[in-house]
């Protein structure tokens, strides 16, 4: 029999856009004790249309949480609970509180004409100098507009609007608020903290300012587990629910990356890069979002949608077809794959250059240009299959690099976070490339660990973020910048940025050309 005392610790809940996530952490070492994990529940009426029942995603989210409850011993005691979520969308309540239809995500396109006509009649760009955020269709505003222009009656039922994290803590508690990340991401008065009346008439919906509920700070306790929410997650009744914090929010926070010089990138599909400042960032302007973190800072996160691990999963699928089956059965990974294409190669690549546009969106960051694509430019019959590998590699970190130079603040520290993390040589020549220090912190879960240490605070088991980040946030692999290839990337950039000149009227032909081709084929 153990005389080890019960477990205290933390559980952090991850309501993302495909999964449904919770981790419980001890609080004292930070280590995971228990994590569950399922798909997130979607409804797809239309090829532009993304919802979901928000019935179900509840249940399916009590129910994740449950199995993580369930991993523990009887005796742990629960300090709190802290919950993240995808930022935007429309989850909408009545004077009852019961869902007023299918709760509305983000990646819905079904307003896409609304805010076009919108930032038409914006010719001065006083949305994007009040916001900071570069609007999608997947907000709030024009999803409140499509619906009072398209579905006035469902519209008329309308008491409370706020997004996914937000109605999971309210299942939990039976408490409506919302709070500051998911605030600035309708977008709302960023620099004052605050709605945006402004906004709204823009959109003309005024009357919708009054459904946004009561704002908290992300650290606060937002309130407590009823009987009800209980018996669904096996949390104890009147454990402290924190008013967390959305996705981005909580990704930098859960790797330790909140203070002043520190940022994060997460190599994923795209390419994020994010810093966290005393004072709201607006540069580069018309690009990327910038959101309210805890503690009265401010986020700023600007994305190449195209430029991540889908471009080596192309090259290596594209270009070595023997190498990508090796990797289907097992016999090989994408990191040896990477790892040998770089120690057959020199940096600097024998002058090819790869600038990473692969998504259909083109360029989003640090400038946007839907038409921009993909390009290698300085083939030659020595270029070989490790050189387009080490390309892709160069020309990500040479477009990370392009993204912070565009961002007006100094960042002394990077953390890498995402699939694309777990390549030791990647992340050493995207150090190489930017002349910065990476860490790759030890963490698998950022959202969920961001949102369980917001817990943390809000109940006083931590001072603040920095000491819940001492306590929880593990460094893992750390990468110094190599000084001797430090002329030769900064050669590279200078030619990488040359090109885009050329490039643009050259996408542009290409896409009337392309375009022309579907329309006769």
């Amino acid at each position: 029999m153990s005389d080890s005392p019960p477990p205290t610790v933390l559980v952090g809940v991850d309501k993302g856009t495909s999964s449904i996530k919770a981790i419980a952490v001890d609080a004292f070492t930070g280590m995971v004790l228990a994590e569950s994990g399922c798909p997130t529940p979607s409804v797809r009426t239309g090829s532009d249309r993304h919802e979901e029942d928000c019935d179900k995603t509840w249940e399916t989210t009590a129910r994740t949480i449950a199995e993580v409850v369930d991993r523990l011993p009887a005796d742990t005691r629960f300090l709190a609970v802290g919950v993240t979520g995808h930022m935007g969308g429309l989850w909408a309540l009545d004077d009852g509180g019961t869902p007023v239809g299918n709760a509305i995500c983000w990646p819905d396109a079904r307003a896409a004409d609304v805010l076009d006509d919108v930032i038409d009649r914006d010719s001065e760009g006083t949305l994007y100098s009040l916001g900071g955020n570069a609007m999608i269709p997947g907000m709030p505003y024009p999803l409140l507009a499509w619906l009072k222009m398209h579905e006035p009656q469902r519209y008329s039922r309308i008491s409370t609007v706020f997004m996914a994290k937000d109605y999971v803590n309210y299942r939990l508690t039976g408490v409506i608020a919302t709070e500051e990340s998911d605030l600035s991401f309708w977008p709302c008065d960023l620099a004052a903290r605050s709605t945006s009346g402004y906004i709204f008439e823009a959109f003309g919906i005024p009357e919708a300012e009054k459904f946004v509920p009561s704002v908290l700070s992300s650290s606060s306790v937002m309130g407590r587990v009823t009987p009800e929410a209980s018996a669904m997650t096996g949390l104890p009744v009147g454990t402290v629910v924190a008013a967390g914090c959305g996705d981005a929010t909580a990704n930098m926070i859960g790797v330790g990356a909140q203070g002043d010089g520190q940022a994060t990138t997460t190599l994923g599909t795209s390419l994020m890069n994010g810093t966290s400042s005393a004072q709201p960032l607006f540069d580069p302007p018309g690009v990327g979002f910038s959101f309210l973190m805890p503690e009265g800072r401010w986020q700023r996160q600007i994305t190449n949608s195209g430029g991540g691990t889908l471009c080596l999963d192309w090259v290596v699928e594209t270009f070595c077809s023997d190498l990508a089956d090796e990797i289907k059965r097992g016999e090989s990974s994408f990191g040896a794959v990477v790892a040998d294409a770089a120690a057959r190669t020199e940096p600097g690549n024998d002058g090819l250059i790869f600038h990473p546009y692969l998504n259909t969106a083109g360029a989003t960051a640090p400038f946007v240009n839907v038409q921009a694509r993909g390009s290698f430019v300085g083939f030659g019959m020595d270029t070989t299959v490790d050189n387009l590998i080490r390309g892709v590699l160069e020309g990500t970190a040479l477009s990370i690099r392009h993204c912070y130079e565009a961002m007006p603040t100094d960042i002394t520290e990077i953390r890498l976070t995402g699939g694309g993390a777990r390549s030791a040589a990647w992340c050493q020549i995207i150090s190489d490339v930017l002349q910065k220090q990476m860490t790759v912190p030890d963490v698998s879960e950022s959202g969920a660990l961001g949102a369980a240490m917001l817990g943390g605070v809000a109940v006083g088991h931590y001072r603040d973020i920095a000491h819940a980040t001492a306590t929880l946030v593990r460094d893992g692999a750390v990468y110094s910048p190599d000084p001797d290839t430090a002329s030769t990337y900064d050669d590279m950039f200078r030619t990488y940025r040359a090109l885009l000149g050329p490039l643009e009227p050259v996408w542009a032909a290409q896409f009337t050309f392309a375009h022309s081709q579907q329309e006769t084929s």
